[in-house]
């Protein structure tokens, strides 16, 4: 198996120095790392009092919202612990951050007779703020974006778009995904035909924003490429979801993936030509350079996608991912570094750019 340099680091900030890691990761904002945001989050929660606890706010964007909760209800939620004991301590440990920004850290609530009142997982995202990076939910209240990028690492202006997705990642976070499906390299699906499917197939790279946002054929810089695609959410960003996710379901063996999701469709949303788009991906590889010597992201190893059209959708959908043990060339064995991504999209027999949107999208990190 090739294991992965910088799948994801954990941050044991009371044994280690931060200058340690930082050279693990590549997204930096400003002056400020990730290791160094890992290590205020441990700071800042650790010294957390009845008296300052309001300073935990600053750990958080004013657009949060994840699960439901808010800036304001998770300062609330901390909050409680000092009404049922004024002497409570809180402990934040284990921190893991991923290239794509999703954070992971261990929280515990203890009462002055040592009684633990809380011991909880935080699944979150961060988002680049203030020259830094601040809590920013996964954002299931809002409108989210799907990017297909078709690449390789033979492709010289590949990296361009590659580059600019990533920087889109990292400005929107979880609002914003993009999958590599890579062509012609070892790191290449079976994704020929979704290849075909779309208008500008035959050069690379070729990318498709939002099912039927924007089509992009060249890549002459990131700027370029990162204007254009910014271009083409801009005007929705406002946008309620049309399609919700919830109860979602997963179990992953080194052969398949199964799992289920509850979808909830405003009523004047026709389920013709509807599908759910599940691709699993491997978050970030670093070992198979793209054609400027950099790691590679989001890159797509199985692709299915289920006729939401025939189904009741009062029920949940399931999805299959077989074949997980028959990867690219490139795969030993399954990555550890694994994202789910799925989407709803209109798609019909033949690309009709004018219908072919995606509604919404969500991640699960597995």
């Amino acid at each position: 198996m090739k294991f992965l340099k910088s799948i994801s680091v954990i941050f044991l900030l009371s044994i280690f120095a931060c200058d340690r890691f930082e050279h693990n990761f590549e997204p930096t904002s400003g002056n400020i790392s990730l290791v160094e945001f890992a290590n205020s989050l441990t700071v800042t929660i650790n010294n957390t009092n009845q008296f300052n606890y309001l300073q935990l706010g600053n750990l958080f964007s004013e657009d949060y919202f994840n699960s439901d909760e808010t800036k304001d209800s998770l300062i609330d939620y901390f909050a409680e612990f000092f009404l049922i004991d004024p002497n409570t301590t809180f402990t934040a440990d284990d921190v893991i951050i991923s290239p794509s920004l999703n954070i992971t850290w261990h929280f515990v609530a203890t009462g002055s007779d040592q009684e633990i009142l809380e011991d909880k997982l935080f699944n979150d995202y961060l988002i680049e703020e203030n020259e830094g990076f601040v809590l920013f939910g996964d954002q299931s209240n809002k409108r989210k974006f799907m990017v297909e990028l078709f690449t390789g690492q033979w492709c010289s202006n590949c990296p361009n778009a590659e580059e600019a997705l990533h920087e889109l990642r990292k400005k929107y976070s979880s609002r914003f995904n993009y999958v590599e499906y890579h062509i012609g390299d070892q790191l290449a699906g079976e994704f020929a035909n979704l290849f075909s499917y779309y208008p500008g197939a035959g050069t690379l790279p070729m990318g498709v924003v939002n099912g039927n946002g924007y089509i992009l054929t060249e890549a002459p810089s990131v700027e370029y490429v990162q204007s254009s695609v910014e271009s083409a959410i801009l005007p929705h960003l406002q946008e309620s979801p049309e399609i919700t996710f919830s109860d979602i379901q997963t179990t992953l063996t080194s052969t398949q993936l199964n799992g289920s999701v509850s979808l909830s469709l405003e009523n004047s949303l026709s389920i013709e030509n509807l599908f759910l788009v599940a691709v699993l991906m491997e978050d970030y590889n670093d070992e198979y350079p793209n054609y400027q010597g950099e790691p590679h992201h989001n890159i797509a190893l199985k692709r299915v996608k289920i006729d939401l059209s025939t189904l009741n959708l009062s029920d949940p959908v399931s999805f299959d991912l077989p074949g997980l043990d028959e990867l690219p060339d490139w795969y030993d064995s399954l990555p550890t570094d694994l994202v789910l991504v799925l989407w709803i999209q209109k798609l019909e027999n033949e690309y009709d750019q004018s219908t072919c949107a995606v509604y919404n999208m969500i991640e699960i990190p597995m």
